[in-house]
């Protein structure tokens, strides 16, 4: 299994080096020329119920501004329930979710709470299937149109309730419908391959056709889900890591994979290939988002310690982490020690060593492999020490 799949590395997305901002800045602006063309044809000649729940929408108070921002809030959390409850449904296992700036993600049994203060109106919901056979391209269409239909069931109930309540509550249910509208009706249209984050209809339409796009959320899912799992990267499935070692994509699952090939030939015994797959870690990281690069750079760090001996790239790498924003913890603390041996100070390391193997959790298969990490580098301060 280790010739064939180091014989293909993965090379950096050709197609992730098209993803252009200003691309991504027009289709936006494009879309809220629609919305405001689509807005006043309705508002001067649409049917009378449509513009009596309009005229509702008013903007002359802080009452008034106060019940669009609620509707704006209720419409976008309404379409991330959809997909929750999908997903649910489905038996998609959850990793997380964000509120506005609220965020929550969990890995392999960690949990962490994070807070962005420019995302006060956004809400995520992230899973991935537990089963991919047959059906799976199917039950995450299924997933992927919950969140559109949820939207249109609020716009239904909002245009209902605008009609049945006073004061302001009729102002709240008008903006609901109103913005419930424009989200389900300008969500009917796919944006860019390209872009950074793909809408709900450009998802389905990839899915239907059952693209090369459609196959790459597949093998980033089973990417994901073989860490969730707890298997221990040697007995990685053979097939799979074959597809993946010639796979190519966006930069996020060109680190996924990346990430499971360095696992998978580390924990194989092929150094020589698992470094040349975190080297791939590393570029694709570049294009992804700061934790994501934090925390490939502390793996390539800790790799450069525990197989490199090369612990003056490692200083180097070491120098641009933030270990406060590290997660799973036991990755942190590795990496505390990790630092701490190619800095020179071995006798600092084994108390983080300790720390990290406080928070591996029993019974999964998976953490062997990281035990096995923390005892080499354990092995590594105590000869550092002898030779102090």
């Amino acid at each position: 299994m280790g010739t064939v799949a180091t014989e293909k590395a993965l090379p950096v997305s050709p197609a992730a080096d098209a993803e252009k901002r200003p691309g991504e800045l027009r289709f936006q602006m494009q879309l809220l020329g629609v919305a405001v063309t689509v807005g006043l044809v309705l508002q001067l000649a649409g049917p009378w119920w449509v513009r009596a729940i309009f005229e509702r929408v008013k903007l002359d108070s802080f009452s008034a501004l106060s019940g669009i921002l609620a509707a704006l809030s209720t419409s976008i959390l309404a379409h991330e329930l959809g997909h929750l409850v999908a997903a649910w449904c489905l038996h998609y296992e959850i990793l997380g979710g964000g509120l506005g700036p609220f965020q929550y993600e969990r890995q392999q049994g960690n949990g962490i709470f994070l807070y962005d203060p420019k995302n006060w109106f956004r809400c995520s919901v992230s899973a991935v299937a537990r089963d991919f056979g047959a059906g799976w391209r199917e039950r995450t269409m299924v997933l992927v149109a919950a969140g559109p239909c949820a939207t249109l069931a609020l716009l239904i109930a909002a245009a209902r309730f605008a009609f049945y309540r006073q004061g302001w509550l009729n102002g709240f249910w008008g903006c609901c419908a109103e913005v419930s509208f424009f989200l389900f009706m300008l969500g009917l249209i796919p944006n860019s391959r390209s872009a950074a984050v793909r809408n709900d209809a450009r998802l389905l339409l990839e899915l239907f056709r059952n693209s090369a796009d459609a196959r790459e959320m597949f093998v980033c899912q089973q990417a994901i889900q073989l860490a969730l799992r707890g298997i221990r990267p040697e007995e990685y499935p053979p097939a799979l890591m074959l597809e993946m070692a010639g796979f190519q994509g966006r930069p996020y699952t060109n680190l996924m994979v990346s990430r499971r090939m360095v696992e998978w030939a580390t924990d194989s015994g092929d150094v020589a290939a698992a470094g040349s797959w975190q080297q791939h870690a590393l570029a694709a990281s570049k294009k992804c988002s700061f934790r994501e690069a934090n925390r490939t750079l502390a793996e390539a760090a800790c790799f450069d310690v525990l197989f490199g001996g090369d612990r003056g790239a490692a200083r180097g790498k070491f120098a641009e982490v933030d270990f406060d924003r590290l997660f799973p913890p036991t990755l942190a603390e590795r990496a505390r020690a990790a630092r701490l041996i190619a800095c020179d100070l071995p006798q600092r390391a084994p108390a983080h060593i300790l720390r990290a193997q406080y928070h591996l959790p029993l019974g999964i298969a998976y953490y062997n492999y990281e035990r096995v990490l923390l005892e080499k580098l354990h092995c590594l301060a105590l000869t550092h020490c002898a030779g102090i």
